[in-house]
């Protein structure tokens, strides 16, 4: 796997499932879709003392997702679909671990992250794994990455996976406080529990 979620990359993630389960395959077709109140996506991290999680408020999202692509060379491929994450929608625990992570983020001059979907390959059979392809775009630096995730097939399609990225990919310098004794960690995970189905 590439280093990467955020982010939460989730819903969009999902969502993709969603098609490839249902076996959608015809050009230039659109589809809505719902993330249930059940789901979860984590942004964990360490510290040189401690741990973090910051758990994202999945009610804020802006549903249903609109999602349009197209079958090519055994792939889904998606247009203008792309999922924007308020970063003061993160919650880490506490106050001032919110202000530090949003500080992180610079979310005073970039307020969200953004995650576009580019194309999903079919999941293997012997795994459940599907291929993802997206940009992810955290304090105005676009990545690209590809990452595999498990896909259940289930009255609702559920999601599970875990995306590791590093912050210095987006020029990012991990912070240090108390006096430059606590530092963060340059890797980080986004942690995917979702459950979707179609609006």
């Amino acid at each position: 796997m590439l280093p990467l979620v955020p982010h939460s990359i989730k819903s969009f993630l999902a969502a993709s499932i969603f098609l490839v389960a249902m076996g959608f395959s015809d050009p230039e077709r659109e589809m809505k879709v719902a993330v249930a109140s059940e789901s979860e996506v984590v942004i964990s991290g360490t510290t040189n003392i401690n741990s973090f999680n910051c758990k994202y408020n999945l009610q804020q999202l802006e549903l249903p997702i609109r999602m349009v692509y197209d079958e090519r060379d055994d792939r889904i491929l998606f247009q203008n679909a792309k999922l924007e994450l308020a970063n003061d929608c993160f919650d880490c625990g506490g106050k001032m671990i919110n202000k530090d992570f949003r500080e992180l983020l610079k979310t005073e001059s970039h307020p969200q992250v953004e995650l576009r979907l580019l194309y999903v390959e079919p999941p293997k059979p012997e795994t459940k794994e599907i291929g993802v392809g997206m940009e992810i775009i955290i304090a105005g630096v676009t990545r690209q990455y590809k990452a595999n995730l498990k896909c259940e097939d289930q009255k609702n399609i559920c999601v599970n996976g875990t995306l590791e990225l590093r912050l210095s990919d987006f020029g990012l310098e991990p912070p240090r406080k108390a006096l430059g004794m606590i530092k963060v960690d340059n890797d980080i995970k986004v942690n995917v529990s979702l459950v979707i189905k179609e609006a």
